[in-house]
């Protein structure tokens, strides 16, 4: 059996998806993009769930039917989808790249593929500044200026890398990170943990005790990985890895785990805005827990400092856009 991570598996069905929104299928991209959100959540491993019950086991995973358990399957034993290539053979276009271009979407990139024959975000380029794009049918010079804005934007984040390229790398220091002694939790944060389109640096939080900060710490600047360290101390630690990314790793008490997640998970608005709700119901939230006065209410889990504030919980992926109620 083939080592392909589960965030490896979503990717490829949020691909397959974009593909089916290009060809007009209907429902089919929904179902893709939905067990694809799913994937991306699980705690477990697909290959363990496998290796355990078989298609049985992996149709037992939410949104996970006979057809999708089969191609998982494929996926696991091979590393290979023969529906995912034939998708590809269909519309060669560079979907994950062109679809970071903010406002570009399945069905606009159909359009330039076959009325321009689009296939990259340097042919999106060359095309837009020629003005090729604003000329056509369904687009105008308002989608042309949106599309040159988003390949500036793009331009501006270099230096970062995409999701599918970095999140293995965090998976497999998370996984490490929990394997050692002592250490109750460790979970990626960050914009990785947001699942962001493409990723500045990977961020990771460790519950465990006070005492253990240091080995932890050490642990994690001598990985095979590291190429430079930054900073270490007893809690937290920031290395380059040898990719090119960097990394941070914070340990913190099991009282404090949840705020620290919700934290360091961000984005910084979103944090601002749940703080000053806080404020507004009598409290302090930070990244040690919600208190009320110098009493902690909250801050174990990030379930419990939502409850305490009497919101519903935000799954991390939709903190984006959310704004708390004033």
């Amino acid at each position: 059996m083939k080592i392909i991570k589960n965030s490896e598996i979503a990717q490829i069905f949020y691909e397959i998806s974009d593909s089916l929104k290009m060809q007009g299928v209907a429902f089919k991209p929904q179902a893709y993009e939905k067990v694809a959100d799913i994937i991306s959540d699980l705690q477990k491993s697909l290959g363990d769930i496998y290796k355990e019950g078989g298609l049985k086991a992996l149709e037992s995973v939410p949104g996970v039917g006979k057809s999708i358990a089969l191609k998982i399957e494929e996926l696991l034993k091979t590393g290979k989808l023969k529906y995912y290539q034939k998708l590809k053979k269909k519309t060669p276009v560079d979907l994950s790249s062109l679809r970071e271009i903010e406002g570009l979407g399945p069905k606009n990139i159909k359009a330039l593929y076959e009325k321009l024959g689009i296939k990259s975000v340097k042919q999106l380029g060359r095309a837009a500044k020629l003005g090729k794009i604003g000329r056509l049918k369904g687009f105008g010079k308002k989608s042309e200026e949106n599309i040159i804005r988003g390949l500036e934007f793009l331009k501006q984040s270099k230096g970062r890398q995409s999701l599918a390229i970095v999140l293995p790398q965090a998976e497999k220091i998370e996984g490490r990170l929990k394997r050692i002694r002592g250490v109750k939790k460790a979970t990626i944060a960050g914009s990785l943990r947001r699942r962001k389109k493409t990723i500045g640096d990977i961020d990771i939080v460790v519950s465990a005790k006070p005492s253990l900060g240091k080995k932890v710490i050490e642990f994690f600047v001598s990985m095979p990985e590291v190429d430079e360290v930054f900073a270490k101390g007893t809690t937290k630690a920031s290395v380059k890895l040898k990719s090119g990314v960097d990394a941070d790793l914070r340990v913190v008490p099991e009282e404090s785990y949840g705020a620290a997640l919700h934290y360091f998970t961000g984005p910084k608005d979103y944090n601002i805005d749940l703080r000053q709700l806080a404020l507004k119901k009598g409290c302090k939230l930070n990244e040690y827990g919600l208190f009320k006065g110098n009493k902690q209410i909250a801050g174990e889990t990030e379930e419990s400092i939502y409850k305490a504030l009497g919101l519903r919980y935000i799954k991390p992926k939709n903190r984006e856009v959310y704004k708390s109620a004033s």
